[in-house]
């Protein structure tokens, strides 16, 4: 019993010492990660699949407890035996972070973008359009200024670009660094 109850004990102090790194109105944040994609082409680009991995730089700022907003600037090199790709995106991202004070925090959000896309390939022209990406992802906090995070996406091509490319997957893993702003 007492073996017990000196475990609870321990188990107790651990978590009450967990430190959160909760995103306050105002902190700008600066995320680091590492991905997967797989984009599917569309039927008149040959129909095969984009497999590609890849690292992302990600600044933003919390306008409020729970709601962020970040810049994105994506360029994607694919060099296969099919034909080599090129694809940049710059836009806008935003998510809701349910419960901001948690340890464990889940959170909703989107992504649009202006897209181009180059693919060397007899005939092709490089072609713009839209990419609009619905996310939803998991944040735990490490320490007062570090989270994790493992987002997943889902992208949607417009414009011209969907005569290239049809729909894709996105996994995201990562860490979310804050910096607190005026301290």
């Amino acid at each position: 019993m007492k073996r017990s109850l000196i475990g609870l004990a321990v188990v107790g102090l651990l978590f009450a010492s967990v430190a959160s790194a909760e995103v306050r109105k105002g902190d700008v944040l600066l995320d680091f990660a590492a991905g997967w994609t797989m984009q599917n082409m569309s039927d008149d680009a040959g129909g095969d699949d984009i497999n590609v991995f890849f690292g992302v730089v990600r600044p933003g700022i919390a306008l409020t407890d729970n709601i962020r907003v970040a810049g994105v600037a994506a360029l994607l090199f694919e060099n296969s035996d099919a034909a080599d790709a090129t694809v940049w995106a710059l836009g806008v991202s935003g998510e809701y972070v349910f419960m901001p004070a948690n340890q464990l925090n889940p959170y909703i959000g989107g992504m649009f973008a202006w897209a181009s896309v180059d693919i060397d390939t007899p005939g092709s022209d490089t072609v713009d359009g839209w990419l609009l990406a619905p996310r939803i992802g998991l944040l735990y906090t490490l320490n007062t200024t570090n989270n994790l995070f493992a987002e997943y996406q889902y992208q949607f091509w417009g414009g011209d670009v969907d005569e290239v490319l049809d729909s894709g997957h996105m996994v995201l893993l990562g860490i979310e660094h804050k910096f607190k702003v005026g301290q």
